[in-house]
């Protein structure tokens, strides 16, 4: 095997793996966003439901009718139950578990972008190219092994925000954020 059947085999690896990365790292970022309504949809329940409790049990407190006392004795049951169960769920955490596995992922993409554009190159070895996506696979199969699980709608969102061009950019795009001589083509505007 030659040199630059070596520097194929890598650059068509790197190629693969940089494809999954943007598929789960896009999907994690759904999933994050997916988990980040339900945590706020959470919160303005619990909001809600104490801010009720609050209500009636000032009302009670200063009428004392025995309906009032009885709302406000299963407002506050409702609300405590609610608030268990909603730490034993942990929307919050599980957003959180999802924006850094898309972190992590973003970190991962841009160094397999890096390898890529190396394995482009002519004047770096075969054997350093080799190690970098050994290296970086071996990180990319620890994080997937504790990266939280995805859901099938993450992905159906992700899929469609991938084809629809979400987080790519055209040249225009680029070069406006550019300092001019950085630049592909002259910006106009």
């Amino acid at each position: 095997m030659s040199a630059d059947d070596g520097r194929e085999y890598v650059l068509a690896t790197a190629r693969e793996l940089y494809g999954r990365v943007v598929y789960s790292q896009k999907t994690h970022e759904k999933e994050r966003e997916m988990w980040g309504k339900k945590t706020l949809g959470m919160n303005w329940v619990t909001i809600g439901m104490v801010s009720a409790t609050t209500l009636f049990a000032i009302i009670s407190a200063v009428l004392q009718p025995l309906p009032v006392l009885m709302i406000t004795a299963f407002l506050a049951s409702a609300t405590t139950g609610f608030v268990l169960w909603q730490s034993n769920f942990d929307p919050a955490g599980r957003e959180n578990q999802h924006r850094t596995a898309a972190k992590e992922l973003l970190w991962i993409r841009e160094q397999l972008l890096l390898l890529i554009e190396r394995c482009h190159s002519t004047t770096e070895q075969v054997g350093h190219l080799q190690a970098s996506l050994e290296s970086l696979t071996r990180e990319l199969t620890a994080l997937y092994k504790f990266a939280p699980n995805t859901s099938p709608e993450a992905y159906f969102l992700a899929s469609a925000a991938l084809k629809n061009g979400e987080f790519t950019f055209s040249d225009a795009e680029i070069d406006a954020f550019l300092p001019g001589e950085l630049r592909k083509k002259t910006v106009t505007g």
